[in-house]
């Protein structure tokens, strides 16, 4: 994957108006780096998974979430080389082709693993 010229990591970013509180999106990909760290089970490791684990501690549904989850990693992590594809999952129910496929497991590489070991 091509590493756009806008992409950029916000896991720093903050207000520049709320006493430097972070922004969503860094919260985001902060929580998603956390979560692919933690070494959670292969299920919690797909996007859906993440959005649940995400969702659950904002207290919101998942599916509300899921789309900032989905551009984080497609466009910011997996192009920057922060997390990376770790094998699949085979859907139970779905349609047969996506069955076949299955849903990608993310995981940290050595890049990510930094990272992760910054926010804390």
């Amino acid at each position: 994957m091509k590493v756009k010229s806008s992409t950029k990591l916000s896991i720093f970013d903050t207000f520049k108006t709320k006493d430097n509180s972070l922004t969503g999106e860094a919260k985001r990909q902060r929580s998603i780096i956390g979560i692919l760290s933690s070494n959670a089970n292969p299920a919690e490791r797909t996007r859906t998974g993440i959005s649940r684990i995400i969702a659950k501690g904002q207290g919101t549904v998942w599916k509300n979430i899921y789309s900032g989850i989905f551009r984080d990693l497609d466009e910011i992590l997996l192009p920057m080389k922060i997390a990376e594809e770790d094998g699949r999952l085979p859907l139970k129910r779905g349609p047969k082709a996506l069955q076949e496929i299955g849903n990608s497991i993310l995981s940290l590489n050595q890049k990510g693993y930094f990272d992760s070991t910054i926010n804390k």
